[in-house]
């Protein structure tokens, strides 16, 4: 894994418009990825996962979906205040995303033939025979079987996990240095996505290829990502190797996340454990911590005063965050002490709370 950052995005706000007032959506998140490297991105449904990524590559929803603070750079350019026919050369030859839903990314009344021709020759000078040939090479890289004929097939006569496959395919058609991957195994059954992650794992290693995986599934980022983003409301919360992140998970939410998807070592005594409340809306968002009122842990600080992205102690391996280099961060004033994380509650303190 390289040390030189390719992407980096610093105190990104987006907002999206509407009659009910501005859904705040992404609230200052900050982040590096370097070439080589998979960062894994959690949390619940709304929390600000893939609109972050949206906003990264410039296909926010228009008009109601903006930008309205922070920086995005590709390899030192700005990719904010690029005009849409500069971000279109830069989507698919520099930053590629693999969509959430295959069959809906996909046009259904085209062969997969034309999409990817039409994938190649919108960002290449090539002839037609010439982006066909890459084509078939993609399809046999992504594990198709018969290539030649099934770039003949419209999207519904492939299964779900070989749409997905196509989605890798047209993802990678330009050899991107940037993959984003929105929750790319929804609703594949597991052996399709145990194959799928495969493939993703493969073609990172082999092509260097930096990675953002966005998925709700920890148990999926364990044995892909190097570093993981925990969002909640919009913001990163808690940022760590993954190692850390589950060894010496430090914030609330992190604890709730790792305590309600079962476990095989019977750490939670079979049951799960979910956490309690609901997500703020994010039109009247609340004053102090967005976590506030589903933390167990909370103090009367927490309900006025929101706190920073700050280190915690114990963390292995760099990280940057929008403050100084850490090894392990988390945004809370009462981050959970290690012999609480089994215990799942608060446990009285001798000496106060320590970072």
């Amino acid at each position: 894994m390289s040390d030189q950052h390719l992407l980096e995005v610093r105190d990104l706000v987006v907002r999206f418009r509407t009659h009910d007032g501005a859904v705040h959506a992404v609230n200052g998140v900050s982040f590096d990825l370097a070439a080589g490297e998979t960062l894994g991105v959690a949390g619940e449904s709304g929390c600000g996962k893939s609109v972050t990524n949206l906003a990264i590559v410039g296909l926010l929803p228009k008009p109601a979906g903006r930008v309205e603070g922070g920086s995005v750079k590709l390899d030192g350019r700005e990719l904010t205040t690029l005009k849409e026919e500069e971000l279109r050369q830069v989507r698919g030859s520099e930053i590629a995303m693999i969509f959430q839903d295959p069959m809906t990314s996909l046009n259904p009344v085209l062969r997969i033939e034309e999409q990817l021709i039409e994938t190649i020759q919108a960002h290449r000078e090539v002839a037609k025979e010439a982006a066909r040939t890459r084509a078939i090479e993609l399809l046999t890289a992504v594990g198709v079987a018969n290539p030649e004929s099934r770039l003949r097939s419209y999207p519904h006569e492939f299964s779900g996990g070989m749409r997905q496959r196509v989605m890798i395919a047209m993802a990678l058609a330009l050899e991107p240095r940037v993959l984003i991957a929105d929750e790319p195994t929804t609703a594949l059954d597991v052996t399709i996505q145990a194959q799928v992650l495969d493939l993703l794992r493969r073609l990172t290693e082999e092509r260097g290829t930096a990675t953002i995986l966005v998925t709700h599934d920890l148990g999926v980022l364990a044995g892909m990502a190097d570093r993981i983003n925990v969002m909640y409301a919009g913001a990163v919360i808690e940022s760590g190797t993954t190692d850390d992140l589950f060894a010496n998970p430090r914030h609330p939410y992190t604890v709730g996340l790792l305590r309600s998807i079962p476990r095989l070592d019977g750490e939670t005594g079979g049951k799960l454990v979910p956490i309690e409340g609901r997500p703020p809306d994010l039109i009247d968002a609340p004053v102090g911590c967005s976590f506030y009122a589903r933390c167990a842990w909370r103090t009367d600080r927490c309900a006025t005063e929101t706190p920073a992205l700050l280190p915690i102690d114990g963390g292995k391996g760099p990280i940057v965050t929008n403050g100084p280099t850490a090894t392990h961060v988390a945004a809370c004033f009462n981050p959970v002490a290690p012999a609480e994380v089994a215990e799942g509650r608060p446990l009285p303190r001798t000496g106060g709370a320590t970072r």
